[in-house]
């Protein structure tokens, strides 16, 4: 099947389908899986006049075997599409936009440092951090948990970068990170916003220079202090990125150092964050899968707080966070590819030179093919029997291929941790009348904050708890 003979929505000539992605992004998505495994969205006769480009589209792929094609199987014939100018800013050339060689050499360097036993190593933080956090709430306590999670997290990976704690850095980064979103978001929604250079003086551009430049501040202060520390022997990122060469042999420069320290401190916290969000929400609607959450950590602690070697043993609590993954994946979409030749993908299609592939995996976590009832939230689809049923590539919370997020263990092991650390002493209650929505950002952030109530383990229940 040729690109040209593909069906997809209705869009505007002229801008193409950007004003319906712009309207309801996820929504439209999922509208998107009646139209074939392969949807074609042509970007309209602006962006073709652009990009000097006839018939330029982006292509949905709504088929595990062609995302496996793309991302794994033919990989090298693709490259990552341009990226908005603030999303550029912030990551600069870290492991995150890199390609090629060099995103292979930094891959090779970091690896070590979010697998294996390395990690096993920031379990003691993970848990003190979440066993402290959950100890300040008294019972009946309203709390904004994705704040919450954010600030946790950010704690935790600040010191895995720095060695240090967190102080008053932390407002100051998520408020610029709460802008970055907003300012990205825009950027990829208008083709005006994506063109307008950062150094025009809006106010959304005011504010994300003034919050990024504070945070590089910080980050060039902690790189120079290391510098000149007489004490060596720091075991956090920061001290591997000093040890680390490029590939003549030479030490990084401090602009190297700032964009991979960068890329981890925002990448690191702010989607961890967001998964726990969205878990304890999950889990204060659906008292059944609460209880049987409580009850395995229970088992498996007993009054003890957890410690890595328990995580194999926190089966269902693993369920439960691959079911929240799946929902509400913080990566919803992967960087858009675009191909260097025509490519038969293995439904048939073949697309040509210069193709936008886009890949989501909101979109295919809620697939009805592969996850019947997709929008129930139901922890035994990852179950061991169920797993094995699924097609590959149907679930990609972190990626896959050569991309595949770097810091998928370590993600995975502080969800575990924290999750199994404060359900031993509190349950979480959302504040009804609430109406929490996904927003597509530079993550899947909740639209309002989720008010919760803090109940402690062991008082009486104020309330029937939600099914």
């Amino acid at each position: 099947m040729s690109a040209p003979t593909l069906s997809g929505p209705l869009v505007s000539r002229w801008w193409g389908c950007f004003p319906e992605l712009r309207r309801d992004t996820l929504g439209f998505l999922l509208r998107c899986h009646a139209y074939g495994d392969v949807v074609k969205l042509p970007m309209g006769l602006v962006v073709e006049l652009l990009l000097r480009q006839r018939d330029a589209a982006m292509y949905v792929l709504n088929h595990p075997a062609d995302v496996r094609h793309v991302l794994v199987t033919n990989q090298d014939n693709y490259r990552k599409a341009p990226v908005a100018p603030a999303e550029s800013r912030i990551f600069g050339q870290g492991v995150l936009h890199t390609e090629g060689e060099i995103h292979h050499r930094q891959r090779r360097l970091f690896l070590p440092f979010f697998h294996g036993n390395h990690v096993t190593t920031y379990a003691d933080l993970i848990v003190g951090k979440a066993d402290d956090l959950a100890a300040q709430w008294q019972d009946g306590t309203t709390i904004d948990i994705g704040q919450a999670m954010a600030h946790l997290t950010l704690a935790v990976i600040w010191r895995l970068l720095f060695g240090r704690e967190v102080g008053s850095e932390a407002t100051t980064i998520r408020e610029t990170i709460a802008v970055g979103q907003s300012l990205i978001k825009l950027q990829y929604d208008s083709l005006l916003a994506s063109l307008t250079p950062l150094w025009v003086p809006t106010k959304l551009h005011r504010q994300f220079t003034r919050g990024f430049r504070s945070i590089e501040t910080m980050i060039r202060r902690l790189i120079d202090e290391r510098r000149t520390a007489t004490r060596q022997g720091h075991e956090d990122m920061l001290s591997l990125l000093f040890a680390a060469t490029d590939a003549a042999g030479r030490p990084l420069s401090d602009e190297e150092i700032r964009d991979e320290l960068m890329t981890f401190l925002l990448a690191g916290h702010e989607t961890t964050a967001n998964a726990l969000a969205w878990t304890w929400l999950l889990l204060s609607q659906h008292q059944s899968v609460r209880e049987r959450l409580t009850q395995e950590v229970t088992e498996v602690l007993g009054n003890r707080l957890p410690t890595a070697a328990d995580v194999p043993r926190l089966r269902y609590t693993k369920m439960v966070w691959d079911e929240s993954l799946r929902l509400y994946p913080p990566a919803w979409s992967l960087h858009t590819r675009v191909n260097h030749g025509e490519d038969r993908l293995p439904s048939g299609v073949v697309l040509p030179p210069g193709a936008w592939v886009f890949i989501s995996p909101w979109s295919l976590h809620r697939n009805a093919r592969w996850f019947p009832h997709p929008n129930r939230f139901d922890p035994e689809r990852f179950s061991e029997e169920s797993n094995r049923t699924r097609p590959p590539f149907s679930y990609i919370p972190f990626g896959a291929g050569g991309r595949r997020c770097l810091g998928e263990s370590f993600a995975e092991l502080e969800g575990l941790l924290i999750l199994a650390t404060m359900a031993s002493t509190i349950r979480l209650r959302s504040i009804e009348g609430q109406t929490i929505q996904p927003e597509a950002g530079m993550t899947l952030r909740q639209n309002v904050p989720i008010r919760m109530t803090v109940q402690r383990v062991g008082s009486s229940e104020p309330h029937p708890a939600a099914v």
